[in-house]
């Protein structure tokens, strides 16, 4: 969830993605409450149209995001960045970022299965988004993990 809830005062566009449907709309009224977000889609009128939005997901546009702060960036700008060691292994694609708790975990693509890698500080060496390249320093064994 951004902390700046400018992106969803009301008249911003979002696209609804659920499933393989993707539906652009906009946002009529947003607010926090006890720590989560209520938003009032332009068109969904009922709880029964809301109730058939559960798990969708929202897509903000890049361009109506806040830049981020120095040396930030957002978690989407990842995917396609290629991943190496810092002994220059290549060990992937970034395939997409999955936020299941404390830290997002990478989940690349190596050619010969799946990798998944915690992105967090411990392990970061270099973050290059411009080159669309990652250098990781991992712990021994982390890897046979995801075997």
């Amino acid at each position: 969830m951004l902390d700046d809830a400018k992106v969803f005062e009301a008249g911003h566009r979002v696209t609804v993605v659920q499933g393989g449907t993707r539906r652009l709309t906009e946002i009529e009224y947003f607010r926090k409450q006890h720590g989560r977000a209520v938003i009032k889609l332009k068109g969904i009128d009922s709880i029964d149209q809301a109730e058939l939005l559960v798990g969708a997901e929202l897509e903000i546009p890049a361009e109506d995001l806040p830049a981020p702060e120095h040396d930030s960036f957002y978690t989407f700008e990842l995917k396609g960045c290629r991943v190496t060691a810092v002994n220059g292994e290549e060990l992937g694609t970034i395939t997409e970022v999955l936020d299941w708790g404390a830290a997002p975990l990478l989940k690349l693509d190596s050619g010969s299965g799946e990798i998944l890698i915690p992105f967090a500080k411990a392990y970061l060496r270099t973050v290059d988004l411009p080159n669309r390249h990652i250098v990781v320093d991992l712990p021994e064994g982390l890897r046979e993990l995801n075997k």
